[in-house]
């Protein structure tokens, strides 16, 4: 039975509401500091894949999704984003990745939406990669067996796997676009997959330490560490 005080609907604090104004800005600003082309573009590949873990554990839903959709909006004025390659339809790949992670990040079995949805990333890549590499699906399988850890775990390790959880997501929809949009199957993956594992390591590891950070350094000031009974306490 749902207790009265989660019947109230949530009101964003004014703290949230310029914290959510703060990160748009500089998630924007990071999708013009490239770090790989991957298939081609400007910047294609960005400082951006460290700001969405960030961003999805310091925003609920809401929020999360505003500021990156801001953020992007700015970015592809500028021609530094997912849509320069995919069109409006890659302003998808930052967006469900800060959602999925948000909700991870927010509520208790949060974790369960990632996870089907690289879950069923992996199996659309199976299906219709035409002979993509296997290696290349060394990390879903990481995240496929690590649900039942991630509700044991707690504190840095829980942030950190769903950072991880956050930046797969990305890479979900990434190769979703573009397998069905560019046509990139076969021997391409195998030239990528390192690409891959580094970029994903560095969202994973970077989005880590920035959350571990702000959340001791100003979670306080922010009302960062609260959290509905609905929530997970970390």
């Amino acid at each position: 039975m749902i207790r009265p005080e989660n019947r109230r609907p949530w009101v964003p604090k004014t703290a949230e509401l310029t914290l959510t104004a703060g990160l748009a800005a500089i998630y924007a600003i990071t999708t013009y500091l490239p770090l790989s082309k991957f298939i081609g573009g400007p910047g294609f590949i960005t400082l951006e894949i460290v700001m969405l873990p960030i961003i999805a554990a310091l925003l609920r839903p809401p929020l999360a999704l505003a500021a990156v959709f801001v953020g992007s909006l700015v970015a592809a004025l500028g021609q530094s984003s997912f849509t320069f390659t995919f069109g409006p339809v890659g302003l998808l790949i930052p967006l469900i990745a800060v959602a999925a992670g948000s909700i991870a990040f927010h509520y208790r079995l949060g974790p369960i939406v990632p996870w089907a949805y690289i879950l069923a990333g992996a199996v659309y890549y199976v299906a219709l990669s035409n002979g993509g590499t296997l290696l290349w699906l060394a990390p879903y399988f990481l995240v496929i067996i690590s649900l039942p850890v991630i509700f044991r775990i707690r504190d840095n390790p829980r942030i950190g796997l769903l950072s991880f959880y956050t930046a797969m997501a990305e890479q979900v929809t990434l190769n979703i676009l573009s397998i069905s949009i560019l046509g990139l199957t076969g021997a391409f993956w195998i030239g990528v997959t390192p690409l891959m594992y580094a970029e994903r390591t560095l969202a994973t590891i970077g989005g880590a330490t920035g959350i571990v950070a702000l959340k001791s350094g100003l979670g306080g000031r922010l009302d960062l560490t609260e959290r509905s009974p609905r929530e997970v306490r970390q």
